[in-house]
């Protein structure tokens, strides 16, 4: 079987995707191009005898080397070398896409041309005449309508048949007339060289000042840039025109002379659907309004119903979780064996990133259908503007959403979701913006906090919180734009604005599940590497000796005091080994974890007769019904299996203290004490590394003490704690700043697909964060503010900062003088 290699090219938003989708059916596979994090989506199909690979190569608007997705569509060309080229073209909006055809046409391989869209074009009243572009571009023209579903068989058929006659093919030449000669001289120096691909392309796009491709003929002619700019200042001083936009000019007046010769509008000037829309949607009034609602409406279906979602989802998480508990060893009392510690803790950390499925599924089939629909672009549009005073851009609006900027949001689908943003500098800037805002994950740390410090001020102090993150994310993207990423690459502004048109249900599909599935492949595999370093970090060096022993004290009296209570029960016989006590202990245990996981009365039914079966004689003890000395033993055993808890939470404790992670809080003490933050903090901080919601679990279990049993949580650590409600304001400002958690951070090394980054992402804001609550906390002390008040004054600084940055000069006109126009009137 023949196999064929075919790059799909077109300009963004022409329908390329759904074309691939069309004919790729669901053999793909998506990865990253080499050494960038553009996607590289790869579909397999088989027609006539023929095995057909198609690369879908990121939109571009031309083959220069503008943007990323331009070098690494032309990096694809020269290295992959293809057979066929499939140029997809908006058959609504052709001129501007002829374009990119002669770009392509120039190369040098075979061009089969799609036109998509066709359905559109016919209602705009667009007549195309593509048997005659056909005849002018010598290359094969299909009709088609990927969101139709019309034109795959056709499409397959003239890959096959253009491959067929690939020794029918002619190289494809524009006249370039007085510059000819400057590109033959170029052609003849580089004819020996190595290079697959065509020389008289290779010599335009030298001659074009092309970087890739001159750093790749520098490898074989040492002396091309020396030629290169000789012609370009011959050429110069003999037209007085630079090479680069003369040959656009040509190859514009090109497209120019297909579309008057091949096309009929009917409607011309007539207001399509599109027109009508964007009358609104782009109204200067309306425009930020409808944007709110839509991005409302993201966070609300994708972030609070897709937590909704996971109530269904998470009984299986932790069914696979109970699966586990029951192949690794029983507890003997309070002796956990490792494994089985070590085994609960992966099957944690898995189950909490697994949790997010639903979300990111939901999320990606949003982002998919806007993209589809055509609002993505205009989003970008709208918001450009404002975003960029602090380098940002008008595509980070989502991100920013996702991430926590209206409610409260999660930083890894906004880090995921950045990138779509075309601007590389931009996308840094946000990549590293949105861990600022406030995850969903944050919030019960701030609720702990603010009841506990700031019950009066709860609803004002919520209102800074929710705020300030987005005026902090702003400062941020300014700041390292202007510093550490200021020489970054970043794109000319180029705005499309494709006409609407509806998704397909299998492009959105496919795109959503590719993109989970990168998540699971990749998160979950290096999560779980993370998870186990931590794991380590907490288990060693262990509890001490004295305190083993005092903790197996305690176990005995334990044991002792359940001994008595069911000494004189007439089942005693068949309780009255220490191992026998254990073993019916996790059976109650594990009998009452399967429970919580269930709903029904079906399936409680269902685990009482897997239950029964496992062992008839203990079931009574859990289930006694009316037999009073099972329920003796029964109500026994709950103070067993409280005791129990209450011994493993002491030990717990203990070896967090002792522990690794533990001696780290202790080690930072002498640089966060003078944010008022003592080991405990440090711990809780460094604990939720793994989860925001660790946050509150360590501090809750490190500041529980007997006489604090009874109450809240927030009430035992204003009473334990020795905090103060500054204390407090320092520790939220540190939260609202701290790095992100380690699934976010395994999302910034995709995005950026560095590890110096994702380090950046984590020490920055520990610098900041540490940094502006030392600040906040040594002026509260010395000027002697309440809590209260050092959060605002803090919250007004950080707005003030953000209005004067907004506020900055821009460039004004510098000149004067001309012709005075009188107004009319």
């Amino acid at each position: 079987m023949k196999k064929i290699k075919v790059a799909l090219a077109g300009q963004p938003n022409c329908g390329k995707s759904t074309i691939f989708n069309l004919v790729s059916g669901i053999e793909q596979h998506i990865a990253n191009y080499p050494g960038v994090t553009v996607d590289k989506k790869t579909g397999y199909f088989t027609y006539d005898k023929h095995r057909i690979e198609m690369v879908d190569l990121p939109g571009t608007y031309s083959f220069s080397s503008y943007s990323l997705e331009e070098r690494v569509a032309k990096d694809f060309i020269l290295d992959e070398n293809p057979d066929v080229i499939v140029n997809v073209i908006d058959a609504s909006n052709i001129k501007r896409n002829l374009y990119l055809t002669f770009q392509l046409l120039e190369i040098g391989k075979p061009v089969v041309v799609i036109l998509n869209m066709m359905d559109v074009a016919t209602r705009r009243g667009i007549k195309i005449n593509s048997k005659k572009i056909s005849e002018m571009l010598n290359c094969p023209v299909v009709e088609a309508s990927g969101a139709k579903g019309l034109g795959a068989e056709d499409i397959m058929k003239c890959i096959v048949e253009t491959s067929k006659n690939e020794n029918n093919y002619n190289e494809f030449k524009i006249n370039y007339d007085e510059f000819e000669h400057h590109i033959k001289n170029v052609e003849s120096k580089i004819s020996k060289t190595n290079a697959l691909q065509n020389r008289r392309w290779l010599a335009i796009k030298a001659l074009e000042n092309d970087k890739t491709i001159v750093d790749r003929l520098k490898e074989d002619v040492i002396d091309i840039e020396e030629l290169i700019k000789k012609e370009e200042n011959s050429f110069h001083n003999n037209y007085d025109k630079d090479p680069a936009s003369f040959l656009a000019s040509y190859r514009y007046e090109a497209a120019d002379i297909i579309f008057h010769k091949t096309i009929q509008e009917t409607n011309k000037g007539k207001e399509t659907l599109t027109d009508k829309a964007d009358k609104i949607i782009l109204n200067r009034y309306l425009a930020i309004p409808i944007l709110i609602f839509f991005m409302f409406m993201v966070y609300q279906i994708s972030i609070v119903w897709g937590y909704k979602l996971t109530d269904y989802t998470w009984p299986i998480l932790a069914s696979f979780k109970n699966f586990v508990i029951d192949i690794l060893p029983e507890a003997n009392f309070t002796d956990v064996p490792m494994i089985t510690d070590f085994g609960i803790w992966m099957v944690n950390s898995a189950n909490a990133l697994m949790n997010y499925l639903p979300i990111f599924f939901i999320l990606f089939a949003l982002i998919a259908i806007m993209e589809d629909v055509g609002y993505m672009p205009r989003m970008a549009f709208i918001l450009d503007r404002v975003f960029r005073r602090f380098g940002l851009h008008g595509q980070s609006t989502l991100p920013l959403v996702l991430g926590g900027a209206m409610v409260g949001g999660c930083a890894v689908p906004g880090v995921m979701s950045t990138k779509g943003i075309a601007d590389e500098r931009a996308r840094m800037a946000t990549i590293f913006s949105v861990p600022y805002m406030n995850c969903l994950a944050k919030v019960p740390f701030y609720t702990l906090l603010l009841g506990a410090f700031f019950k009066p001020d709860m609803a004002i102090m919520m209102f800074f919180i929710s705020t300030i993150t987005l005026f902090i994310a702003m400062i941020v993207a300014k700041f390292i734009t202007s510093t550490i990423l200021k020489t970054r690459e970043t794109a000319p502004f180029l705005m499309e604005l494709p006409p609407y048109h509806l998704p397909t249900f299998k492009g959105v599909i496919i795109r959503a599940s590719q993109r989970v599935w990168i998540y699971i492949k990749k998160v979950v595999t290096i999560v779980l590497a993370v998870a186990i370093i931590l794991f380590a970090m907490l288990q060693f060096p262990g509890l001490k000796e004295e305190s083993k022993i005092e903790f197996e004290n305690k176990s005995i009296l334990a044991l002792n005091n359940f001994d008595k209570k069911v000494k004189d029960s007439i089942y005693y016989e068949e309780i009255n080994t220490k191992e026998e006590v254990i073993a019916l202990l996790n059976y109650y245990d594990n009998y009452r974890a399967k429970r919580m996981t269930i709903s029904s009365n079906e399936a409680a039914k269902a685990l009482d007769g897997k239950f029964l079966i496992k062992n008839e004689p203990f079931f009574k003890y859990i289930k006694p019904k009316r037999d009073k000395e099972a329920k003796k033993i029964n109500k026994a055993l709950r103070d067993l299996s409280s005791k129990r808890k209450a011994i493993l939470r002491e030990m717990k404790n203990e070896k967090v203290e002792n522990s690794l992670l533990g001696m780290t809080g202790r080690a930072i003490e002498p640089f966060s004490q003078f944010a008022g933050f003592d080991w405990k903090i440090n711990v809780a901080f460094l604990s939720s590394f793994a989860a925001r919601e660790s946050a509150v679990a360590t501090l809750g279990s490190l500041y529980e003490n007997n006489k604090a049993d009874n109450m809240r949580a927030e009430e035992a650590m204003a009473l334990n704690s020795g905090y103060t409600p500054l204390h407090a304001t320092a520790i939220i400002i540190f939260m609202i700043l701290t790095p992100p958690c380690i699934a976010t951070m395994i999302v910034v090394k995709m995005q950026t697909n560095s590890y110096k980054w994702m380090l950046f992402a984590i020490f920055f804001p520990i610098f900041l964060g540490i940094t502006l609550a030392s600040l906040i906390f040594t002026l509260g002390n010395t000027f002697d503010w309440s809590g209260f008040e050092a959060m605002s004054y803090f919250y007004i600084s950080v707005v003030l900062t953000t209005i004067i940055i907004a506020l900055f000069p821009q460039k004004n006109q510098n000149w004067n003088g001309g012709l005075k126009i009188k107004n009319k009137g």
